[in-house]
């Protein structure tokens, strides 16, 4: 069977770009949920016509709900499921376990693993298919060798991406925008702080994180060959000019044309950007895929200059979905809409006519009046005319909805400035509350066929200690583990960094303790052996291991060692934490990037152990790419002030905040866990820290996402 050529569509417009330029199946989002969520997407009435159009087209319609979910937004997740089973999607991409519970009850739509889940290897592919799921879509980093080597897992297809911008850290395994800002892209809102400039101990680097774009067309019947079932266009956030020519590269190229006109027409895709194009890692080439790229290329002024009847970026678009420039365009309250409502527009009156001011404002049906005194104006250069107030509102958004119509029955009436400025802000604060109102959470009403029962989402009697308690449990790297014993006993340690070797040392070294060995969270195909080897020898021992990747899980099923789920397996909500107990976990970690609300939502009906992690440097970014050499234990500095540790961590780079977020002296007796986690890898003086002794750096204290909402 052919490759199936998927195209992505953040709007309607896009959406039917895509099948003009021939792709056989489009992935979209509601307008909450997804990974995308500044893209447009579709409420569930423009999601239905789209199925429809698509069949009727003969195309297949996927549905991305590929984010971690908070315990709130559990009920208007599967809302969305039940809406996309109605509608006849073909498929759903996901990322959190809790939807792996309800999957049987959606017989009628393939489950898919999104990206954002770390698909790396054989072992990672085998897990997928034992849970049930259809396809994957496989790891960018993978060379054409690991493609195939995972493409031969029985029973499951494969996704590849094939043309579109690349992320400097393995997907699902970056923190860097939830770190600086609370929004996440693990939940659709990264800021993408890798495209910004970067110093390195002071001195100007560059963009050194800045990945090139990814363009496979030299070796699209290698992967057929090597098993792969769909090659994907990333674009949600394109102008539908762009995916349509996109879409048309591939189709002509899987067509047979030759591939050398091909390439410079998919170059020119990037031209708004001015990055180069790369298809490195298939070849296992890692480095040179960042930094110094060609430049932008000035606009087309018009339809001749460009060869097309649009801009391939529309006015006003993002200029690609990862652009550092996007966290610039819309406030984290703008993105989030709920995806039940009925539309993304307002529209608003201003009238003069009468003894006052009346403002008039329509969102979907509702209509909201209120009135200001006339003033008395005596500075007129000082005054703002209503028409310009209108012209100034007109096409913005605000609190995420589009002014569609502003209009005023007297353009040339002047306002005072003060009654301008409370007008914006009272239909910013007429559309926040008509916002908060429609995310209101949806109940949960678990379906029959569910694998877990909503009365078994009850706290476990386990989760003893509350945020404040004294910490029960230390994360250490190998190297620091016998200094640490020395003068320190923790009740609970997890050792990561560990080799098949190291396990007899460990034991001998612990005897007092039984420590939990860390797997890896990102592995490749030639990793294997070891980790499998790693798991063997814990058994052996009789050692516990954290698994932090679903091949981690795998191989530890496959070894039937007892195992607790780590950061890299880590949960927001409760329903992914009891999927995870009855996968076999003992213990389950809470999602580094929660938030207190969210923090005590999961805590609420958890029916398993839980650890929280209460202090650390945890990785931001784990990268694949061959970064020089210099760069190691440098500190990379960004204009917000993100300053973060370079660090060769066995074949990958990872990254550390230099200041750890520390949560050991708030208190919160809502939050009820089994374990209080400190992770001291990456620690100058684990020690010390360990036992609050550190001189102060004078910085603040952090506190990640604990005081602020993470989006």
């Amino acid at each position: 069977m052919a490759m199936e050529l998927l195209a992505p569509a953040g709007d309607w417009d896009c959406l039917q770009a895509a099948v003009r330029g021939g792709a056989d199946a489009v992935y979209f989002g509601f307008g909450h949920l997804n990974a995308r969520r500044r893209a447009k997407n579709f409420t569930p009435d423009e999601a239905r016509q789209a199925v429809e159009f698509l069949h009727q087209h003969g195309r297949r319609a996927y549905l991305t709900l590929n984010i971690d979910l908070a315990a709130r937004e559990l009920g208007l997740a599967l809302q969305m499921l039940r809406t996309a089973a109605e509608a006849g999607f073909d498929a759903v991409l996901v990322r959190d376990p809790a939807l792996l519970a309800v999957r049987q009850a959606f017989p009628n739509i393939e489950f898919h693993f999104s990206t954002q889940t770390c698909m790396a290897n054989s072992a990672d592919a085998a897990a997928a298919q034992y849970l049930g799921v259809q396809r994957v879509v496989l790891a960018r980093e993978m060379t054409l060798e690991e493609i195939a080597a995972a493409s031969q897992t029985p029973g499951l297809r494969t996704e590849v991406f094939a043309q579109g911008a690349l992320c400097f850290s393995v997907s699902g395994r970056c923190l860097m925008s939830s770190w600086v800002g609370g929004r996440s892209g693990n939940r659709g809102l990264c800021a993408s702080p890798c495209r910004a400039p970067w110093t390195a101990d002071g001195q100007p680097a560059g963009q050194p994180f800045s990945m090139h774009d990814w363009c496979t067309l030299d070796w699209l019947d290698r992967l057929e060959s090597a098993g792969v079932s769909a090659l994907k266009i990333e674009g949600r956030l394109k102008s539908p000019a762009w995916v349509e020519q996109a879409v048309r590269i591939y189709r002509r190229a899987l067509a047979g044309e030759p591939v050398a006109p091909l390439k410079s027409e998919a170059q020119r895709l990037t031209d708004y950007t001015g990055r180069d194009l790369t298809d490195g890692y298939l070849a296992d080439r890692r480095s040179e895929l960042t930094g110094t790229n060609r430049g932008r290329q000035p606009r087309p002024q018009t339809a001749a200059d460009l060869g097309d009847s649009e801009p391939l970026v529309a006015a006003g678009d993002p200029p690609s979905e990862d652009a550092a420039e996007q966290a610039l365009v819309s406030t984290a309250a703008e993105d989030d809409l709920a995806s039940g409502s009925s539309g993304r527009t307002f529209r608003f009156l201003l009238s003069s006519a009468g003894p006052t001011i009346s403002c008039h404002l329509w969102v979907a049906e509702q209509e909201l009046c209120w009135q200001y005194p006339k003033s008395v104006i005596h500075r007129a250069h000082r005054a703002v005319s209503a028409g310009s107030l209108c012209a100034e509102l007109e096409g913005r958004r605000i609190q995420g909805l589009l002014a569609d119509s502003v209009t005023a029955d007297d353009p040339d009436f002047l306002l005072v400035r003060r009654t301008a400025n409370a007008i914006v802000e009272r239909i910013a604060a007429e559309l926040g509350r008509l916002r908060r109102a429609a995310a209101r959470p949806v109940a949960l009403s678990l379906p029959t066929e569910s694998l877990i029962h909503e009365e078994e989402l009850q706290p476990a009697n386990i989760n003893i200690r509350t945020l404040g308690d004294p910490p029960n449990c230390v994360r250490l790297h190998k190297d620091q583990l016998e200094e640490f014993l020395r003068l320190q006993t923790p009740a609970h340690i997890i050792v990561e960094g560990m080799s098949p070797d190291d396990v007899g040392w460990l034991a001998q070294t612990c005897r007092k303790e039984r420590p939990v060995v860390a797997l890896p969270g990102v592995f490749f195909e030639d990793d294997l052996d070891w980790v499998r080897e790693l798991a063997a020898r814990c058994k052996k021992a009789r050692l516990a291991v954290e698994v932090n990747s679903w091949g981690g899980w795998w191989i530890a099923r496959q070894a039937g060692i007892a195992f607790e789920a780590g950061p890299g397996l880590s949960v927001l909500n409760p329903l992914a934490a009891a999927m995870l107990r009855k996968l076999g976990a003992r213990t389950v970690t809470v999602s580094l990037e929660a938030d207190r609300r969210q923090l005590e939502d999961l805590c609420a009906a958890a029916p398993v152990g839980l650890s929280l992690y209460v202090f650390g440097r945890p990785p931001l970014a784990v990268t694949r790419v061959e970064l020089p050499a210099d760069f190691q234990d440098q500190v990379f500095e960004d204009r917000r002030s993100l300053r973060m540790i370079a660090r060769r961590e066995r074949d990958l780079w990872v990254f550390r905040p230099e200041t750890p977020f520390d949560w050991r002296r708030l208190r919160n007796q809502r939050i009820r866990v089994k374990n209080l986690v400190v992770d001291l890898v990456g620690s100058p003086d684990a020690v010390s820290e360990w036992l609050y002794t550190t001189p102060r750096s004078g910085r603040r204290t952090a506190y990640f996402n604990y005081h602020r909402s993470l989006q």
